[in-house]
């Protein structure tokens, strides 16, 4: 590690230890960390995990930043998220400058990225968390924005029609615009979203689950969006065709889903409109930020639902 490396880092730490009583974090004794490279093709931050006293997990993390928007509005994010559900979120601490980087603190939580076995009791802990965490932020809503459906719908639904050729897709796209009207929508109960909540943003501790990463925290805003790229993103590890998903968990989902529908105040029968539209949004998310990969990936995905809707939807809703 270079002269300057380890200068920066002696700052950091210097901030670290400064201010710990006002944060609510020991005041005296022995920090360590470990630096982790967290490298995107987008964007690269640093992460700094601080353990004290040869801790199990880190009492603290350090997100540093070259740009301060990005790291600004996370701060935000998890702030607002922490105020309304605070058993699933990372206490946020403090975002500013430290010498010519941004930082963003806040407190660590118990766990490790979940990268056990899937098993249905897993699955139930894990869907039951983020059922929690969304009546949680449905008590904080305020005022719906006027331009909900143009961003929550058209836009996202003109990306992916025009994203590629598949007629299925084409098609299916054209026909949810208009079943997801603005009518529709408005029944819809709002309730910011996560975002981007797969298993490797789940931490666990026995039973216990905290979320991380709050970047795009709000961006969508109608319920049910996290629900199914969660059980989409560890689904379809076998495949896009759910004649290749594990049927332990196949037959676990369409109670899940009703499960979740009845305690954050959705419609059973509006679940199997808001399946593609969160395919649509997701989609659109990461076409938005320039993540073609994933797009094609994605893309492939939503072809394959678009052709084999009815299966799809008896995995899901058991239809």
């Amino acid at each position: 590690m270079g002269v300057g490396a380890i200068a920066m880092i002696g700052e950091w730490k210097t901030c670290l230890t400064s201010n710990a009583a006002r944060w609510g974090l020991p005041a005296t004794g022995d920090w360590r960390f470990l630096l982790y490279n967290n490298y995107q093709p987008q964007c690269s931050d640093l992460a700094l995990f601080w353990f004290h006293e040869g801790g199990a997990f880190p009492r603290a993390v350090t997100k540093v930043l070259s740009e301060s928007g990005r790291g600004e509005r996370e701060f935000a994010n998890l702030r607002q998220a922490y105020a309304a559900a605070p058993e699933w979120v990372p206490r946020p601490l403090h975002f500013g400058a430290l010498g010519k980087f941004w930082t963003l603190w806040m407190e660590g939580v118990p766990g490790v990225p979940f990268q056990g076995s899937l098993t249905p009791s897993v699955l139930e802990s894990m869907t039951g968390a983020v059922s929690g965490m969304h009546q949680a932020f449905g008590k904080t809503t305020g005022s719906a924005r006027e331009d909900r459906w143009q961003q929550t719908v058209a836009e996202p639904l003109e990306s992916l029609a025009s994203f590629g050729q598949a007629k299925a897709v084409q098609e299916g796209a054209r026909s949810l615009m208009t079943k997801a009207s603005t009518e529709w929508l408005q029944r819809i109960p709002r309730i910011p979203q996560h975002g981007d909540l797969y298993a490797g943003n789940l931490l666990v501790d026995g039973a216990r689950w905290h979320a991380v990463d709050w970047e795009v925290f709000g961006l969508i805003d109608f319920a049910g969006y996290d629900m199914f790229t969660l059980l989409i993103s560890l689904l379809r590890t076998g495949g896009d065709d759910p004649a290749q998903w594990d049927p332990a968990l196949v037959r676990q989902v369409p109670a899940l889903v009703r499960k979740y529908a009845d305690r954050v105040g959705l419609s059973a029968g509006d679940m199997p409109t808001l399946l593609p539209l969160t395919l649509a949004n997701w989609f659109h998310l990461q076409w938005r930020d320039g993540r073609l990969p994933f797009c094609d990936r994605l893309y492939r995905t939503i072809t394959v639902y678009f052709e084999q809707k009815a299966s799809w939807e008896r995995v899901f809703f058991a239809a």
